[in-house]
């Protein structure tokens, strides 16, 4: 008996943990009942197979992909990114194999299944819930099925454990081959939706470590978890509604990381929804990843930032650059929204923390707000959005609430006016603080900051411009309407393009308000940022003629550097060299601006040099400096080039 877990993930990357785990704990337990309870010519272990797809694949050639598998069940893994694909495929499925049982299970249809199987006749039960041992329970009685005896079949199941006796003789009674599996919604032979009430939770301990055989997960990201549920009660989340928080015992963890780590694997993320909401086990893993270090693997956690104290902060400004990053969810800063959305959150001491790890130079924060929440209007959103940019984050995400089914928000619909998306992402379309117009002009917020912030090539150029606005949010909102007006949505900008963009919308915002600004550090910081990030081959457009005399660009990589910066160590070949840098001059305004800027000398020059000067002293005849990028000794953060600042070559 073949039995199919299936997946829709949203990139190749991504890998689906739930399916793994649920085929690791089935096929653990089944193997110990054949080993302890039965005789293995009496007990066929039906063959569990996993296929993962992504939502941008063909929809049809993943049902045909299914349907070749012939598989007596076909399970699939709902989320709120793959429902409707999912729901597309399953349809057509029934059609061509109308003998397949199949089932769904996950976040998105654990709390509407009864009328989900109402509207799709063609599913016949859902998994709600933790799905280890309900699947596990379900592979038994599917395995039944496939027997040729009746007698046989329900002996099986009496056999197999599930309630014994009792469930046996409930099957004979009600013909139910359901009924005893709890944390299930189903379909009973007549027909009749049931549902068997929840499971009891789990012990982490019991799920099975699926990554023995790494070959399946060849440049994939590596999913994992240390704890399951939420202590918190966020109104828009759905781990508000289970506050069982339980952990994977830290031996076992530290065993798990310790598989990672000698397998040197890139990148680990924790799926545990406030990792560090129980210090000792939160800092007992970070002090292990600190302790045993490969020098090459990064693990992310979802933290709150204002639970980190002062012992925790002592372990992380410790770490190498890279070894972990962090996901911090503020969501907004203004005090009636935090309270309406049962969020717990200390804002200034979450800013400070934030700003404290700054300060370390090895950690990637990636800082999260929603926008479409209750009591939140343009002007406060506003506000949360700036206050945000100044816990400086290496990136900001914006988005929108999304009225998840089962969470409380959902719940609320009246009484907050919520308008929102009847199909996935179910997201927000306007409230009684926020209309539709206000929204769309959020999205054009949200790309600008993917673009010009998020992408972190253009750094020091925003730094300067900003400085001329009222506030960050100010920019991105007009460098929005900017795009808007140009029609340049939708494009699909090559890398020089955006700078181009960037500037144009600079030479006519300035001059439109009339606003001192100098063009000439504009155009340099500029240069500066498009070469910092690569060694491009062509010259940018407002800066088409090369600023460098070919022979002089030449000497300096023949004679070794200067008495400033002096590159002739042994090994050093001039023409690898001249090769793997690029000399740029910018104006000493500029040199001023990326020295002086707090963020820039902290996050760029300083902390990301081989050799640099007092900006101040930086002087030449043609009020220049140079600007000297190695691309073979990257920030391993943001991976720009080291960069050394000469007066002369």
């Amino acid at each position: 008996m073949k039995i199919v877990l299936a997946a829709l993930n949203a990139k190749y990357v991504h890998s689906n943990l739930a399916v793994y785990d649920l085929q690791a704990y089935a096929e653990e337990q089944l193997n110990k009942e054949r080993n302890e309870l039965y005789k293995a010519e009496k007990a066929g272990i039906p063959e569990i197979v996993i296929k993962e797809y992504t939502i941008n694949h063909n929809l049809d050639l993943i049902l045909q992909s299914l349907y070749q598998e012939k598989a007596a069940v076909v399970a699939f893994s709902c989320y709120i990114w793959n429902v409707h694909e999912i729901l597309i495929i399953a349809k057509e499925l029934s059609k061509v194999s109308p003998k397949m049982h199949i089932w769904l299970g996950g976040p998105e249809v654990s709390y509407n299944s009864e009328k989900l199987l109402e509207e799709h006749p063609f599913i016949e039960g859902i998994i709600q819930g933790e799905g280890e041992v309900t699947f596990y329970e379900l592979v038994k009685v599917w395995s039944c099925l496939d027997e040729k005896s009746e007698d046989d079949k329900l002996g099986r199941i009496a056999d197999a454990g599930i309630n014994g006796k009792d469930h046996r003789e409930n099957i004979l009674e009600k013909s139910d081959k359901y009924s005893g599996v709890l944390g299930i919604t189903y379909r009973d032979l007549s027909g009749k939706i049931c549902g068997n009430g929840k499971r009891p939770l789990m012990s982490l301990d019991d799920v099975p470590f699926i990554y023995r055989d790494l070959s399946k997960f060849e440049n994939k990201i590596l999913y994992y978890e240390s704890s399951r549920g939420c202590p918190f009660s966020c109104s828009y989340c759905l781990s508000s509604i289970d506050k069982s928080v339980r952990f994977r015992s830290i031996e076992l963890v530290e065993k798990e990381l310790q598989f990672f780590l000698d397998h040197k694997v890139s990148q680990v993320k924790f799926i545990d929804r406030t990792f560090n909401c129980k210090r000792e086990h939160s800092l007992a893993i970070w002090r292990y990843l600190l302790e045993h270090d490969n020098g090459i693997t990064n693990f992310h956690f979802e933290v709150a930032a204002d639970l980190i104290g002062e012992e925790e902060l002592a372990v992380l400004s410790k770490m190498r650059p890279g070894l972990i990053q962090l996901e911090i969810g503020l969501q907004s800063t203004n005090p009636a929204t935090i309270r309406e959305i049962h969020r717990v959150m200390d804002v200034e001491r979450l800013k400070k923390n934030m700003l404290t790890i700054k300060g370390f130079h090895n950690i990637h924060q990636h800082l999260d707000l929603i926008a479409g929440l209750p009591f939140e209007d343009v002007i406060t959103f506003k506000q949360s959005f700036n206050e945000a940019y100044e816990m400086k984050p290496n990136q900001l995400q914006l988005g929108f609430l999304k009225v998840l089914k089962g969470s409380y928000m959902g719940e609320q619909i009246n009484e907050y006016g919520l308008q929102y998306q009847d199909n996935q992402p179910y997201e927000v379309l306007s409230t009684k603080w926020i209309s539709y117009d206000e929204i769309l002009a959020l999205k054009q917020v949200e790309e600008m900051v993917e673009v010009y912030y998020n992408s972190a090539q253009f750094e020091h150029v925003l730094n300067y411009v900003i400085s001329f606005f009222e506030s960050s949010y100010d920019f991105f909102e007009a460098i929005g309407t900017y795009y808007a007006k140009n029609q340049l949505y939708g494009i699909g900008f090559k890398r020089e393009a955006r700078y181009n963009v960037l500037r144009s919308f600079c030479m006519e915002w300035f001059k439109k308000c009339d606003r001192t600004f100098s063009a000439k550090i504009l155009d340099s910081l500029l240069v500066y940022d498009y070469y910092l990030r690569e060694n491009a081959k062509s010259r940018p457009a407002w800066s088409p003629e090369e600023p460098i005399e070919k022979q002089k660009y030449q000497d300096f990589f023949k004679r070794g550097g200067t008495e400033e910066i002096h590159l002739g160590k042994e090994g050093y070949d001039s023409k690898v060299a001249a090769r793997v840098m690029h000399i740029e001059p910018v104006a000493r305004e500029a040199v001023l601006w990326i020295t002086d800027s707090e963020m820039m000398a902290d996050e760029k020059v300083s902390k990301n040099s081989d050799a640099m000067m007092d900006s101040k002293n930086v002087k030449s005849e043609e009020d220049i400096a140079y600007c000297l990028f190695n691309y073979e000794n990257r920030n391993p953060l943001s991976k720009d080039a080291s960069v050394a600042i000469l007066s002369h070559l």
